[in-house]
């Protein structure tokens, strides 16, 4: 996850406060704020201060303390109020909030149940369509590209100067197999990509590593933390997902990811994922959460995010690390305090 260009609005971090934004938009109006569990014994429970507390309910943003769970992990936690019901808060989904705060991907669209080719047509290799076609069938193990072997035979089989459009079409084939793969058989599913000397990098495993940060709310959202673990079994009634592609850029490099939106209810309190499970470049992978809670004076949300980036791993990775973690926050909590002021 690692620092991105000034110049660019769309980040490796943009998508991804999209999750703690989502908690606000997908409120559900059923939820009894006296039947869900106490926000301040919440917030204690994930490492917040009194002190911290306090900010919360008065409305201030606030960064909680989050270990990484591997070399490879940056992780933030945040907290913040928002003065709307969440009713009002949903009267803000229907006039556009979202659009409005994360407007930048280039490309994107959803991937319906039983989705198909089609679903991707409007993936294309813009801009530079010609460099970045050149840089799929001159594709090697360890390159820029996140590849599976297969993914890379596959390229290569095209042949230098292949078709812009055949290169495209081998792209989406290859999104849709991923996205394929993982609907049916969740992180066991995922190809890894492909490194240098015949190493891989398990991107299950790297969202493996990211479930087991949450296991402090596992007292208050059990089923919600079951799912994520066994995807695709154990889903709460009520869960609502969507699959979606993006192109965007990322420090100035043109994108592409899959991701996994889940809105899980549990019992009367809700988790919104948002999972990142194919990048084609620069990160590994990028699981977010964001749990619910009606309170006094308006909607505590509680927002973690946890990003794999082989960038941080290595000789002075926990500076890196710390660094990261600290740009990322920044970043997010900037984004964060964007939408909350666009939802007053």
């Amino acid at each position: 996850m690692i620092p991105r260009g000034r110049s660019s609005q769309r980040t490796l971090w943009h998508p991804f406060a999209a999750a703690a934004i989502a908690v606000v938009l997908f409120a559900c109006d059923s939820a009894r704020a006296s039947e869900l569990p106490d926000a301040a014994t919440l917030l204690g429970s994930l490492g917040f201060t009194p002190a911290q507390i306090t900010q919360v309910q008065a409305g201030q943003f606030v960064r909680g303390r989050a270990t990484p769970g591997s070399d490879r992990e940056l992780a933030v936690l945040m907290a913040f109020q928002v003065p709307l019901s969440p009713t009002d808060l949903m009267s803000s989904v229907k006039s556009g909030l979202l659009d409005r705060v994360d407007a930048n991907t280039t490309s994107g669209g959803v991937v319906p149940d039983g989705g198909g080719i089609a679903d991707f047509a409007r993936l294309v290799l813009q801009p530079d369509a010609q460099r970045r076609a050149n840089a799929y069938v001159t594709a090697t193990p360890g390159g820029a590209l996140h590849l599976s072997t297969g993914e890379i035979a596959a390229f290569q089989g095209l042949g230098t100067g292949a078709p812009i459009a055949a290169v495209e079409q081998e792209i989406r084939s290859a999104l849709l197999a991923r996205l394929q793969a993982y609907r049916s058989q969740g992180l066991a599913g995922i190809a890894p990509y492909a490194l240098a000397r015949g190493q891989q990098r398990d991107v299950g495993g790297e969202l493996r590593i990211a479930n087991r940060g949450l296991s402090r709310l596992e007292p208050v959202v059990p089923a919600a933390l079951r799912l994520l673990r066994d995807y695709p079994r154990s889903k709460p009634p009520g869960t609502e997902e969507t699959f979606r592609w993006s192109q965007f850029e990322a420090n100035r490099t043109p994108t592409i990811a899959i991701t996994h939106v889940l809105l899980v209810p549990d019992g009367d309190a809700w988790i919104v994922v948002q999972r990142q499970f194919y990048v084609s470049t620069g990160y590994n992978s990028v699981q977010a959460t964001a749990a619910f809670l009606p309170a006094k004076g308006g909607t505590v949300v509680v927002y973690g995010n946890r990003t794999s980036t082989d960038q941080v791993a290595g000789l002075g990775g926990s500076a890196r690390r710390s660094i990261g973690a600290r740009m990322l926050g920044t970043e997010l909590e900037a984004l964060l305090e964007k939408a909350r002021a666009a939802a007053r």
